[in-house]
C-alpha cells in the first residue's frame, strides 16, 4: 500500500515576518501553473498529480536549539519532516551551519536548504565545516516565490522518492535473500550479477555519486582475487596520485610506496585485511611523478551476504601540510630556531633522562649554566643582526668544547645549558670552555673579546632532579659573575642566598592580597581593518611596599608553585569581570575582557562552577568573557580540555588558545577544540621579520586558523615592520606596545573614551 506524500516542511528562522512570507509562499502558490509545469519536468505527469493533490505541512521554529527539539518530537511520533528551511544568522544562538550539523545528528535523511544573504558564509565556507552531501542546497538571498515553492516541491519529492528506493532496496534484498536460499547450489556468479545490477541501480547509485564527488581518494581493493588488485579509484584519487584510473586499475596498492615497501604503516594495513578489521595508517606514498607525500589511510572490509569479505575500501588523505606543519612545530617546540640547539622544553627532558640512568647506575651527571658576560653591549652597539651571529658562534664552539653524548641547549638570551655524564673532574672541560669563548670574535668586520661566567652543578650532590639542578648551576653561575666573570664555579649550598630572597618574596605574596597591593591593568586587542578596540586582557600588577611596581613573571611562577595561585586567580577573574561589568553600565566598554586561567585552576574541577558564580555575582553577560588556556596546557589531557571549553561554550564564555606555537600541538584534537581564537606566541614576534622559520610558523598557523574558522591574534607586536607582515599574511587581530601598553582602569577608560584609532592600515 502507498502511503501519502510527506509534505511536512519545518522553517527555522529568527525573524517571524520570514515566516509569515514563507507561509504565503508554500500555502498560496500564487501560480500553480509555473510550478506543476517545473515539476512534471522533474518528476513526470504523476508528481504534478500528487503535488495539486497534497498541500504543504509547515512547522515553524525561531533558533536552532527549537528546531532540533522539534525534528526529535517529529521522529518520536513517527511523522518526521521531509526538508527544513534554516536561516544562517540567528542571534543569539546557533548559526546556520551549528544547526544543519546538529538537526542531521536527529535526522541523516533530512532534505534541508541554508537560507544566507552575499555577505553571510560562501559555499567553500560551508563544506569546510559541514560534511556536505547531497541532501543539502543554498538558498541566496533576497529569496523569489518561485524558487522556493520549486526548492519545497522538488526536496519534499526527493524524501519521498529516497524513502521509496530504500523500501524498494529492503524488498529486493530479501527477493535476493530468498532466492539465495532456493538456489544456493546455482551459478553463483549469475547471483552476483543480478545483486550487482539490482543494487547498483537502485539502491547505490547516490553513493556511487557521492564517492565520485568526495574530496577524499578513495579506491576499491578485490579481495577475492590473487595480490588483491584496485578495482576502482574515484576522480580525487587521480588528482591526488596523478594517476589515471586506467593505470592503476589491476595493479597492488604497493604502487603508490616507491621504495617504501617495508614500512610499519603498510605492515599494519595489511593485518587489519588480513583479520578483516576496520583501521587507518599513516604511510609515506609517492605520486606518479616520484613526487613523495604523507597520506592517511582508512580501511574497511565490504562483505557480501556470507559475510564473506570481498572487497576492502581505502579512503586516501593527503596531510602532507598537516605533516609539515606538525614538525615545524615540533621543531619550535624542543629546538631553538637562531642556533638549532635543544632548547629549555628539551633540555629538562634530557637532564630528567640523565639522572634517571644515573640513578640506576650509581653515577653522575653535572649540568653546566653558562651566561655572555658583554652580549647586551654587543647586542645594544652592534644590533640585533651581530647579537644573532655571536650567539651562533657562540652555539658552535661550545659543541666544540663537549663530547658528542654530551647536550649544549640555549635556554634564551644569552644563556645555554650543557649536560655531561661524569666519569671523572669536569673543572678541564668547564676551563676549556671559558677559555675558547673568550677568544675573539669577528662582528661587522672587527674581532670583540666576549667572555662567560659559568656555573656547575653535579648529581646527585646538588640536586636529585632537573629543576634543583639547572637552578643551582644558575645560582653557581651568578657566584661567577660576582668573583670578577670569565670564569666557572661549583655550587655550594651557602650559594642560597638568591633562594632566601624567593623565600622571602613568596611571605611578601601571601598577605598582597589582605593588604590590597594587587591591580589588574589593561591591554587592548585590536581590529587591524577599523583599528577599533574589539576586547581588552587583563593583566595583574603588584605594588610592593618596598620593591614598588612588581610585574607578573617576577611573582605568578612562585605563586603558581603554592595555592597562592588559585586565590590570585579567582581575585583576577571576579575583579576583570567587575571593572568590565562597571564599564557597560556606564557605556564605556562593549567587548570581552580576557581572562588567563593558570594550570592550577584550570586542574580546579569546579572552575566551570567558579566562572558561572562570578558572573552571575558581578552581573556581567558571558559573552563579554573570554578565558585564555595556554597550548601546552590544552593538550596535556585533550579529551579534559574539549569537556571544559564546551562546558564554557555553553554558558556562553568565549575560549582562546593562548602562546600557540610554543607547543606541540595534536592537529587532530585541535580541529575538535571548539575554541573561538588561536594567539600566535609573543616569542614568534622578536624573529617573524628576520627568521625564516618563525614567518612560516607563523604564517601557518595563521592559514591552520582560519582554515578551522578561528579568529587569530598577534601578541606582542611592537615594531610596524611585524605589523606589516603579520597584516599581509592576514592576520585578523593584534596586541602590543605598538598600539598601547597595559594600562591602569582609569587610564584604559580615558583611552576608550577618547576614540582613538590606534593602528592604520
Amino acid at each position: 500500500m502507498n502511503r501519502p506524500p510527506n509534505r511536512r516542511i519545518l522553517l527555522i528562522d529568527d525573524l517571524p515576518s520570514i515566516h509569515q512570507d514563507f507561509r504565503k509562499i508554500l500555502s498560496n502558490s500564487a501560480s500553480p501553473s509555473e510550478l506543476d509545469d517545473v515539476e512534471a519536468a522533474l518528476f513526470g505527469t504523476a508528481a504534478k498529480a500528487a503535488a495539486g493533490a497534497d498541500g504543504f505541512e509547515l512547522d515553524s521554529a525561531y533558533q536552532g536549539q527549537e528546531g532540533v527539539a522539534k525534528v526529535s518530537e517529529s521522529l518520536r511520533q513517527g511523522l518526521p519532516y521531509a526538508m527544513a528551511f534554516v536561516d544562517m544568522r540567528m542571534p543569539p544562538g546557533w548559526d546556520g551551519v551549528e544547526t544543519v550539523r546538529r538537526l542531521w545528528q536527529e535526522d541523516p535523511r533530512l532534505q534541508i536548504v541554508i537560507c544566507t544573504a552575499y555577505s553571510d558564509y560562501s559555499w567553500d565556507e560551508v563544506v569546510a565545516q559541514l560534511d556536505v552531501c547531497d541532501r543539502l542546497l543554498i538558498l541566496k538571498k533576497p529569496f523569489d516565490n518561485i524558487e522556493v515553492a520549486q526548492l519545497a516541491n522538488a526536496l519534499t519529492k526527493k524524501w519521498d522518492m529516497t524513502q521509496q528506493a530504500e523500501v524498494q532496496r529492503d524488498h529486493l534484498e530479501e527477493q535476493v535473500r530468498s532466492r539465495t536460499a532456493e538456489l544456493k547450489h546455482a551459478n553463483e556468479a549469475l547471483l552476483e550479477q543480478v545483486i550487482e545490477r539490482k543494487l547498483a541501480e537502485q539502491a547505490l547509485r547516490l553513493k556511487h555519486e557521492a564517492i565520485e564527488a568526495s574530496i577524499n581518494g578513495i579506491f576499491l581493493i578485490n579481495n577475492r582475487l590473487p595480490d588483491n588488485p584496485i578495482e576502482y579509484v574515484n576522480p580525487a584519487f587521480e588528482r591526488i596520485t596523478g594517476y589515471a584510473s586506467d593505470e592503476v586499475k589491476g595493479r597492488n596498492i604497493r604502487c603508490l610506496l616507491g621504495e617504501d615497501q617495508d614500512q610499519p604503516g603498510i605492515r599494519a594495513i595489511l593485518e587489519v585485511m588480513r583479520d578483516g578489521r576496520e583501521g587507518h595508517e599513516v604511510l609515506r606514498s609517492y605520486r606518479k611523478d616520484g613526487t613523495p607525500f604523507w597520506s592517511e589511510c582508512y580501511v574497511a572490509g565490504i562483505r557480501d551476504n556470507s559475510e564473506e569479505i570481498t572487497h576492502f575500501v581505502v579512503i586516501l588523505n593527503d596531510i602532507s601540510e598537516a605533516k609539515r606543519l606538525e614538525e615545524l612545530l615540533h621543531n619550535r617546540a624542543n629546538y631553538d630556531t637562531l642556533t638549532k640547539l635543544p632548547n629549555r622544553l628539551l633540555m629538562m627532558d634530557r637532564i630528567a633522562e640523565a639522572v634517571a640512568k644515573a640513578q640506576r647506575e650509581n653515577g653522575r651527571v653535572a649540568v653546566a649554566f653558562v651566561d655572555l658576560d658583554r652580549f647586551k653591549f654587543i647586542n645594544d652597539s652592534l644590533g640585533h643582526d651581530a647579537g644573532d651571529v655571536l650567539l651562533q658562534e657562540i652555539a658552535r664552539r661550545l659543541c666544540e668544547c663537549v663530547r658528542e653524548s654530551d647536550t649544549v641547549a640555549r635556554l634564551g638570551g644569552d644563556e645555554f645549558v650543557i649536560l655531561m655524564e661524569m666519569a671523572g673532574d669536569v673543572s678541564p672541560v668547564m676551563q676549556r670552555i671559558v677559555d675558547r669563548i673568550g677568544q675573539p670574535v669577528t662582528l661587522a668586520g672587527e674581532e670583540h673579546a666576549v667572555t662567560c661566567s659559568i656555573g656547575v652543578s653535579v648529581y646527585p650532590q646538588d640536586g636529585r632532579d632537573a629543576e634543583t639542578l639547572l637552578k643551582n648551576a644558575d645560582t653557581a653561575m651568578y657566584q661567577a659573575k660576582e668573583i670578577g666573570r670569565n670564569s666557572f664555579q661549583f655550587f655550594k649550598d651557602d650559594m642560597n642566598a638568591r633562594l632566601n630572597e624567593r623565600i622571602l618574596l613568596e611571605t611578601d605574596l601571601r598577605h598582597a592580597m589582605e593588604r590590597g597591593e594587587f591591580e589588574l591593568y589593561y591591554q587592548p586587542v585590536i581590529e587591524l581593518r577599523g583599528g577599533t578596540i574589539i576586547g581588552f586582557e587583563a593583566l595583574i600588577r603588584w605594588h610592593h611596599p618596598s620593591r614598588g611596581l612588581v610585574l607578573p613573571n617576577s611573582f605568578i611562577p612562585i605563586a603558581e608553585q603554592s595555592d597562592l595561585i588559585l586565590r590570585i586567580g579567582e581575585w583576577v577573574l571576579r575583579q576583570a569581570c567587575t571593572q568590565n561589568q562597571t564599564w557597560v553600565r556606564a557605556g564605556i566598554s562593549t567587548v570581552p575582557v580576557l581572562v588567563n586561567l593558570s594550570a592550577r585552576q584550570f586542574d580546579r574541577q569546579d572552575i566551570v562552577r567558579l566562572v558561572q558564580r562570578v558572573l552571575l555575582e558581578t552581573g556581567l553577560a558571558p559573552g563579554l568573557l573570554e578565558l585564555e588556556i595556554t597550548e601546552t596546557l590544552s593538550m596535556q589531557e585533550p579529551r579534559r580540555t574539549i569537556e571544559f571549553i564546551e562546558k564554557l561554550k555553553a554558558i556562553g564564555v568565549k575560549v582562546a588558545i593562548d602562546d600557540f606555537g610554543t607547543g606541540y600541538s595534536n592537529l587532530t584534537y585541535l580541529k575538535k577544540f571548539p575554541v573561538d581564537k588561536l594567539k600566535l606566541d609573543s616569542s614568534f614576534m622578536s624573529e617573524i621579520t628576520s627568521n625564516k622559520d618563525s614567518m612560516a610558523i607563523a604564517s601557518a598557523v595563521i592559514d591552520m586558523g582560519h582554515s578551522l574558522n578561528l579568529t587569530v591574534v598577534a601578541e606582542g607586536v611592537e615594531q610596524e615592520s611585524q605589523l606589516s607582515l603579520l597584516c599581509a599574511r592576514g592576520c585578523d587581530l593584534m596586541q602590543g606596545h605598538l598600539f598601547s601598553p597595559a594600562l591602569p582602569a582609569d587610564e584604559f577608560a580615558a583611552l576608550v573614551r577618547s576614540g582613538r584609532k590606534l593602528v592604520r592600515i
